[in-house]
């Protein structure tokens, strides 16, 4: 496994120790928000905005990656979320963490660079498992953190979330310094007029602009990428108020639920890293889809703890297939010149199914959390639905058995 080597073997430890952070924090944003006043729709809006500068952030970053470099990006970016964390702990009201969460958002412009640098490293044979490894191994961190989070929480209350985000700042530091140190760039890097500029960003803003010209698959998993993040939204960003205020559970024990999903899904990953680049990618992300519907469809008819578990552990091992094969997709059927642009407009499009999925799941689930959670379930199963015949085709229940699928 030499591809393991460079830039791949970089990132799976830089992101491993951007975990630590993570597992410390992720889980528990929508109830710090809930603790510094925020209700269910301001959460959802606060979502919404994040998303939103995402978005509006990743669509010149994909174009500069593929201008300035790889490494470039992810350097400057990667200092910018380190400020952001000390801010975080910082913050004495909603509204103030609302102001931060939108300035952080804005610094992951250099998302598509991350996804370039590991798509240019890996060689094509390996893009899906590799994809898959290198989102779950650094995930470690999830298996035992986010239960610390939750107690820190439990017992300190906001001053819990505060000491977590300044270990995140100083964590996120430790990640800017060796990602200097250790990153190799994968393209050749040109200087920008800065007169072309403005120009530039403009034109990026415009991400719908060239998609016709990629073939079917590309277009359908772009699009996939919208459908499936504003379905996410109820759960990822409520379900810790779900949990806590609803089924009444405690924030640690919303914690060791965050861990056993994370468990599941890196055992599921390792097996399956080295056989999915092996089955047809229609096939995969179809099975992918049909997990995280089932997943949030458990919680959507079930209103019990063991509910929610099984649909934190079933949805999380259909994302992180879905996403794997997402990105392989567009790793083999995009040239290299052009990934970073294709990335851009793929998690564009994410981060618009966040906006959307922050409004309208936000407001939903003020009405009625299971009525969120079902409607999820048929949105990301009616997205499945143009793969469907390829997955019966590959198991000779459709068609011509012998036909190419994608």
């Amino acid at each position: 496994m030499s591809w393991l080597r460079g830039n791949v073997g970089v990132m799976i430890i830089s992101w491993f120790l951007f975990a630590i952070s993570s597992a410390l924090t992720f889980p528990y944003l929508s109830m710090y928000m809930h603790l510094l006043g925020a209700s269910d729709v301001d959460i959802g809006v606060a979502t919404a905005l994040g998303s939103l500068a995402n978005m509006l952030a990743v669509l010149p970053g994909g174009v500069l990656t593929d201008v300035i470099g790889r490494r470039r990006s992810i350097i400057i970016g990667t200092w910018g979320i380190t400020a952001t964390q000390f801010l975080y702990a910082a913050v004495t009201d909603w509204r103030m963490f609302v102001a931060v969460y939108v300035v952080d958002s804005a610094m992951h412009f250099y998302q598509p660079a991350l996804t370039a640098i590991l798509l240019d490293s890996l060689p094509p044979e390996r893009r899906g498992g590799g994809m898959m490894l290198t989102a779950i191994l650094p995930q470690v961190p999830w298996l035992f953190l986010p239960p610390v989070g939750g107690y820190l929480l439990d017992v300190m209350g906001p001053a819990g979330m505060r000491i977590s985000f300044l270990i995140s700042g100083a964590v996120s530091a430790a990640v800017a310094l060796f990602r200097m140190r250790a990153l190799r760039e994968t393209v050749p890097v040109r200087e920008i007029p800065p007169r072309d500029v403005p120009k530039m960003v403009a034109q990026s803003l415009a991400f719908w602009k060239g998609l016709g010209a990629l073939d079917g698959l590309v277009i359908y998993v772009l699009v996939l990428g919208l459908i499936v993040n504003a379905a996410a939204v109820p759960l990822q960003r409520f379900g810790v108020l779900y949990a806590t205020e609803v089924l009444g559970l405690d924030n640690a024990a919303w914690g060791a639920i965050q861990s056993a999903a994370t468990g599941i899904a890196m055992a599921f990953g390792l097996v399956m890293t080295p056989v999915i680049d092996r089955a047809p990618r229609a096939t995969a992300m179809f099975s992918g889809l049909m997990l995280t519907a089932a997943g949030f469809m458990t919680a959507g008819l079930w209103r019990h703890k063991v509910a929610v578990a099984l649909a934190a552990l079933t949805s999380g091992v259909g994302s992180e297939m879905v996403v794997a094969v997402r990105r392989a997709v567009i790793g083999d059927r995009v040239a290299q010149t052009s990934r970073g642009r294709a990335m851009g407009a793929s998690l564009a499009l994410e981060y618009l199914g966040s906006v959307v999925g922050g409004l309208v799941g936000g407001y939903l689930y003020s009405i009625s959390p299971n009525l969120s959670f079902l409607l999820s379930a048929l949105a990301v199963f009616a997205s499945s639905l143009y793969l469907a015949p390829y997955f019966l085709r590959d198991l000779g229940l459709w068609g011509e058995g012998d036909r190419s699928v994608p």
